[in-house]
């Protein structure tokens, strides 16, 4: 089942991974005229960034709570531009619409990489360019993934892979996505950056994480089992020992994040 991305409070997400949102949107300046398709745009990060420069701004998102606060944002800030629901594997936008289409931790979501290609490439004008990002291994995000993920397949079980499944991709290596792209006509290139991530604690790190809409899902799903909160119990200790192991601040909390900046072009 495809995550609800309206679940929990991204908000929180969403305020910690700005800086990433400045260094793409500043990567892309000048942008006054240009057409914009923020794929994924969440709470509106890159949307509202891009439309402060004097970009013509479409934000899309699958989840409608997150539409909405993108657009309360837009309004307080007094910025134009526009929010619909939808999704990477059909954008709700005309072919050759965006001369700049961002994803900012978003697309490497999809459930099927090959048909997001093929509709970023559809909808980017053919002077336009792509510009995304996805972290790399290694790193908070991915650890407590990989956690989670084997816990709730530990818990649930987790039978073979459906061979008619669509294959993942690896979005942060520069060779896959060259393959991925190249039958669209698109060249790709890959720049790595960090960010690191701050809390008082490696125990407030991860209460803030809670709120994550894969938290808040997994959790309802260990909620609704006899033994959930005990099954609860277990996932965030082991959690705690992963993001402990993880902890460049022995005083505090801190972890640097390496994410990959990637640009295709025609």
């Amino acid at each position: 089942m495809e995550l609800d991305w309206g679940l929990g409070e991204y908000e929180g997400t969403g305020e910690v991974l700005l800086p990433v949102s400045e260094v793409v949107v500043g990567m892309c300046e000048p942008l006054a005229g240009k057409r914009v398709v923020d794929l994924g745009s969440g709470t509106g990060n890159a949307a509202l960034l891009a439309a402060e420069r004097g970009a013509v701004v479409t934000g899309v998102d699958p989840a409608k709570r997150l539409v909405e606060v993108a657009r309360k944002r837009a309004a307080e800030r007094g910025l134009q531009a526009e929010f619909l629901v939808g999704d990477a594997g059909s954008i709700p936008v005309e072919d050759g619409a965006a001369d700049l289409l961002l994803s900012v931790f978003a697309v490497i979501f999809a459930p099927d990489a090959r048909a997001a290609i093929a509709e970023m490439t559809r909808v980017t004008a053919p002077d336009g360019v792509i510009r995304l990002t996805s972290w790399v291994p290694g790193g908070s995000m991915m650890a407590i993934n990989q956690v989670a993920g084997k816990f709730m397949g530990e818990v649930f079980g987790g039978g073979p892979a459906d061979p008619a499944s669509p294959k993942p991709l690896a979005w942060h290596d520069e060779a896959a996505l060259r393959e991925a792209f190249a039958p669209h006509g698109f060249s790709v290139e890959l720049e790595r950056h960090s960010i690191s991530l701050t809390a008082a604690s490696p125990e407030e790190y991860l209460e803030k994480s809670a709120q994550h809409p894969m938290a808040v899902s997994s959790a309802q799903a260990l909620a609704a089992r006899p033994d959930g909160e005990a099954l609860q119990a277990d996932l965030t200790q082991r959690l705690l020992v992963a993001v402990r192991e993880l902890n460049e601040d022995p005083a505090a909390f801190k972890v640097s994040n390496d994410y990959a900046v990637v640009t295709a072009r025609r």
